[in-house]
């Protein structure tokens, strides 16, 4: 019997194309220790769909370059994988032509700390819109000392993770963070304001 783990979907779109959609709808089918079955639904009129996949992944992780499957099967069955228990993350977008793809579209399973979903969200046409992101502004990023937080609404807290999703600064209604004592790298800011919250990929240099 095959277990259907729950996930958590998140668009990862950074320029839309129209023309082309990215899928939805996912689904991931754990078929036994090394394999699962991927589904989605196409948006658009694609016939063919590439697929990669990020195992252990933690916030910073470039957006896949290249595929690692062509296919033209939808469900996909996916082999050979190892620690299905832990963080990784499923890229699939839809060939509309030899020229034109969609933008990637990512499954995080449940192995995935919190701090992953949100920094995907970051990049999400989704589930936090490209409006609601551009009220909240970083400057100058990337910074090496103190970086000025300008958002539309009243900041009501401010948290700070790392790269492993570690919690490393909380403050509360201030429009200023210092981090000039960081290591280098890159870090995801959490805006709280008074019905939402905004998220903001920050990197020190």
């Amino acid at each position: 019997m095959k277990k259907i783990l729950p996930l958590i979907t998140l668009l990862t779109c950074i320029i839309c194309n129209a023309q082309c959609p990215a899928p939805s709808n996912f689904t991931l089918s754990i078929l036994d220790a090394t394999s699962a079955q991927l589904s989605w639904t196409e948006n658009g009129i694609a016939d063919t769909w590439e697929i990669a996949i990020i195992p252990d992944f933690i916030v910073g992780t470039p957006l896949p370059s290249d595929a690692l499957y062509v296919t033209t099967s939808n469900p996909f069955i996916v082999t050979g994988l190892s620690q299905l228990s832990e963080c990784n993350v499923f890229f699939v977008r839809s060939r509309c032509s030899a020229t034109d793809v969609s933008p990637w579209a990512g499954l995080a399973s449940f192995g995935c700390d919190a701090i992953v979903y949100n920094y995907l969200a970051t990049l999400s046409n989704d589930t936090f819109s490209l409006q609601d992101n551009s009220g909240l502004q970083l400057f100058p990023n990337p910074s090496n000392n103190i970086v000025q937080i300008k958002c539309n609404s009243i900041i009501d807290k401010i948290r700070l993770f790392d790269s492993l999703g570690k919690e490393i600064l909380i403050q509360t209604q201030n429009d200023k963070i210092n981090i000039e004592n960081l290591s280098k790298g890159v870090y995801l800011i959490e805006v709280y304001t008074e019905n939402k919250k905004l998220y903001r990929k920050l990197v020190k240099e």
